[in-house]
Formats: structure tokens, sequence, C-alpha cells
């Protein structure tokens, strides 16, 4: 039996949103600054020709709406997509 109580990390998510190319920057300095060291990863893809890039931000539930709130005032331009929760591993066994 163990004598202490460890809470789990709360449970990530993907975050899809596109952008303007030119949002970008401005973007990653708004998620930096909402998340801190608690994003996980931002992945970023070129799409409509260059003109425009999808981004996928691994973050918990909480954050993802506080990152969603900030980028609806600053980008109104930015198109928001799925929110997937992230499964999550079993500490006895390690699976998914």
């Amino acid at each position: 039996m163990h004598a202490f109580f460890h809470p789990r990390p709360p449970r990530g998510c993907l975050l899809q949103l596109t952008v303007d190319v030119a949002a970008l920057s401005e973007l990653r300095t708004l998620v930096t600054r909402t998340c801190g060291d608690a994003m996980r990863f931002m992945r970023v893809e070129a799409c409509d020709h260059g003109a425009r890039v999808r981004v996928w931000l691994c973050l918990s539930r909480a954050l993802a709406g506080q990152v969603m709130e900030a980028v609806m005032r600053a980008l109104p331009g930015a198109e928001f997509g799925r929110l997937t929760p992230l499964a999550q591993r079993t500490a006895s066994t390690g699976v998914l």
C-alpha cells in the first residue's frame, strides 16, 4: 500500500486550428504566453498553397479553452477544428 496519493496529470488533448501564414508568429507567441511549459508540442503544416497553416497543439483540456478564447480575441480569422482527447496510458500495464 502506498503512503502517498499521486494525482494523475491532467488528461491531454489535441486542438487543431488553421490560421493565415502571416499570423503564425503571433499564434506561437499567444500560445506560449497562455500555456508556458504546459504545452506538450505544436505541429505546423502548410496548406492552401502556403497561404494558410494548419496547427495542432497538444495541451490539457483546461488550457485548450484558455487558448481558444485568446485566439478568438487576437486572431479573428482563425478557424478551429477538432478538439480530440488523447488516450491515457495505464500505470500497471503501460498500455494505451
